[in-house]
């Protein structure tokens, strides 16, 4: 009997903590039995709500008893009264009532279950708000990155990482009216956006668009555009393409339309590849925002050195139509390979996804923009043309490619460099600039001028690579010195500008590098600019060294020779098919330039072929080209400079034989010369003009 009493006093207990509003905002419940008992009624009264004012409210309960059939009967327990109908079933409901806005009411109901021996109790919240007149549109916006197998050969659709699109342009449309941009917002680095106070029940839609636009200090404004345009062609002049470059479409993303509604809205659109497991079935709407993103990751890279830096604004062209092709014609979208145009300030990738496509090779992108931050921030003397790892460049192009491939290397904070191919081909391929090298070591080789670069930059001890300068120190070389160097820009005169900036122990370090990559040794604390005391001249190769012959212009002759013995692709830019001249200017006046060839080639049969010299110069100063020839005189070349040149100036001149880089036009296999191997000299003479 005692025992009897001791439970039916714990049921009064519990069953009263329940009841009372205090104690309701958490659900609770009581069954008539411990629960060592045995089986026990119970009772669920189900989830907490949150439900708008006005709306009917349905309330959902469950119960079980050992004793069979239950009884049901809802009770409110707190908040403003309402009217519950069908109380004494499972499923009953009520009208919410009016409440203010920003204060919401929270009502507490209690279900009993009972078999008419023993029952059990559980309450449940309903928080009851004011409709919003209007509601904030909140989200992440993300893109899909698909990385590279281990061995850079092709793209692995099995690990497609989701990233954030950072700083992109993010809009709220009028789904009736999608010239209607109701607000705009930009995205944070976690991809975060968010409209505030838009009106509550309406139809939106949701854009991003691929560029990044910042005013002020910093500043930059970066577009992700398509080339292509159907049927068009760049290669007519009498029908040039519909659109510039500049107006082509932009790529966006578009979400789909979507209500409102009358609470807070979260819509997280993402860019997919496309990709449906086997081949690309439907938009490639994530390749422009990882084109996008790596270019941002280059931005944030520089503010680390430069908080308020000025980028120049430019487009990256990307389409699926973009291949290598046999003509350069942007608008049809044909292109030797992806490069930087330092004309357009405008990087262009490959798209084929049947042959080559760089949206996720974020290192290639990166490569690019290392040409463009080159061309806007420091000085960029590279002539370009085709190159391959290893091969023995001009010193200009060494320096351009290897800076390229270190920036970004460094900008990734990753030394592999990986340029995928299409899916199932074995051609890709990979540098890593930590530990790889190709060809002869030197100032002429692009790898040994990426590795020193990132070297100096990393962290990782390894050898000699003990040290890091950090990107500081190479940036302000680079806007400073390097920028206004009176010498073709080359590693010389990187390291020889950077060298003043170094602690004794930095500066050790600096030699170190330049003794591992065979530059300026043996004594690689001598370098300067104009790379007087390198010897190494590629085992042996002619006219490698010396980099610069002096020369004063006071109408003597002296005589240069370029060669071609390490260009097998016709490409102009090996090392020693140009020739630098250090200049000296006696008196301020106009140059006559006269160049003749001292070396005849023997004429061929072959009409089209270049089987005479076309010597070349081009004349600079600082870094800005002041005088050039480039006429199509056989074996000889004669112009008078277009500036004044200024007694006590520093001048530098290259000399370039055309015929280096003249394909066979009638059919010869591509990558083939239309003579053999052959050296060119010519007599230079410059007088000032009577």
């Amino acid at each position: 009997m005692q025992t009897t009493l001791a439970r039916l006093l714990q049921i009064f207990i519990r069953t009263l903590a329940c009841a009372l509003p205090a104690l309701a905002l958490a659900a609770c419940s009581t069954s008539s039995e411990d629960s060592g008992s045995g089986p026990v009624t119970t009772a669920n009264a189900g989830a907490n709500q949150s439900v708008l004012e006005s709306t009917v409210v349905t309330l959902t309960g469950s119960g079980t008893s050992p004793g069979g059939t239950v009884t049901y009967a809802w009770s409110q327990t707190g908040g403003p009264a309402v009217t519950i109908n069908n109380a004494s079933m499972a499923v009953a409901n009520f009208m919410a009532p009016d409440v203010t806005i920003g204060a919401p009411a929270n009502l507490t109901f209690q279900l009993s279950v009972s078999d008419g021996t023993t029952s059990a109790v559980d309450g449940v919240v309903v928080t009851v708000q004011e409709p919003q007149p209007v509601v904030t549109v909140s989200g992440i916006v993300s893109y899909e990155f698909v990385p590279p197998l281990p061995n850079c050969s092709q793209l692995d659709f099995t690990s497609i990482q989701t990233r954030p699109i950072r700083g992109a342009t993010v809009q709220l449309l009028d789904a009736n009216d999608l010239t209607n941009v109701l607000q705009t917002a930009t995205a944070s680095d976690t991809g975060a956006y968010s409209f505030p106070n838009v009106n509550a029940n309406s139809m939106v839609r949701v854009r991003v668009r691929a560029e990044l636009k910042r005013p002020g200090f910093p500043t930059w404004d970066v577009d992700v555009r398509d080339n292509f345009l159907p049927g068009e062609t760049d290669n007519d002049p009498l029908n040039p393409p519909s659109i510039p470059e500049g107006s082509r479409a932009l790529y966006v993303l578009e979400g789909p339309d979507f209500d409102t509604g009358s609470l807070d809205v979260v819509h997280s659109p993402t860019a997919t590849t496309g990709w449906d497991g086997a081949s690309y079935s439907g938009p490639r709407a994530a390749a422009p925002f990882a084109i996008l993103d790596a270019i941002y990751s280059g931005i944030q890279f520089v503010l680390t050195a430069h908080p308020t830096a000025i980028f120049t604004p430019m487009d990256a062209f990307w389409s699926v139509n973009n291949t290598i092709g046999t003509s350069f014609d942007v608008a049809a979208g044909q292109m030797p390979t992806s490069f930087y145009s330092s004309g357009a300030d405008s990087l262009y990738l490959l798209g084929d996804a049947s042959l080559d496509t760089e949206e996720f090779d974020d290192h290639v992108i990166m490569h690019e923009w290392g040409h463009y931050f080159e061309d806007n921030f420091s000085r960029s003397d590279s002539i370009g043309g085709p190159h391959t790892l290893g091969q023995s460049l001009d010193a200009r192009l060494a320096w351009g490619e290897g800076w390229a491939t270190a920036f970004g290397a460094m900008t990734l904070n990753d030394p592999l460099y990986c340029d995928t191919r299409a899916v199932g081909s074995p051609n890709g391929f990979s540098l890593d600039v930590e530990i790889d090298g190709f060809g002869f070591q030197g100032w002429y080789n692009e790898v040994s001028v990426a590795t020193l670069l990132y070297d100096l930059w990393d962290s990782a001890d390894d050898g000699t690579d003990n040290m890091s300068l950090g990107f500081g120190l190479i940036f302000d070389t680079m806007v400073g010195p390097q920028r206004v160097t009176p010498a073709w820009a080359t590693i010389h005169t990187f390291a020889a500008e950077l060298r003043p900036m170094l602690d004794p122990a930095q500066a050790a370090f600096l030699d170190s590098q330049l003794v591992r990559e065979s530059i300026n040794v043996p004594d690689p604390s001598t370098v300067d600019i104009w790379a007087s005391t390198e010897n190494n001249d590629r085992s042996g190769a002619r006219d490698a060294l010396p980099l610069y012959i002096d020369y004063t212009a006071d109408g003597s002759t002296i005589n240069v020779c370029v060669n071609n013995d390490l260009d097998n692709e016709v490409g102009g830019n090996k090392l020693a098919e140009y020739r630098y001249l250090r200049l000296t200017i006696p008196a301020t006046d106009t140059y006559n330039v006269v160049i003749d060839a001292t070396t005849i080639p023997t004429p061929t049969a072959d009409p089209n072929d270049r089987d005479q010299s076309d010597p070349d110069m081009y004349i600079q100063r600082d870094g800005n080209i002041v005088a050039f020839g480039v006429g199509a005189d056989d074996n000889n070349e004669t112009f008078t400079t277009q500036s004044t040149l200024f007694a006590g100036n520093t001048y530098v001149a290259d000399i370039h034989d055309w015929r280096f880089e003249d394909f066979d036009v009638d059919g010869a296999p591509p990558g083939y010369p239309d003579t053999p191997n052959s050296d060119m000299c010519f007599d230079i003479t410059m007088t000032a003009t009577p």
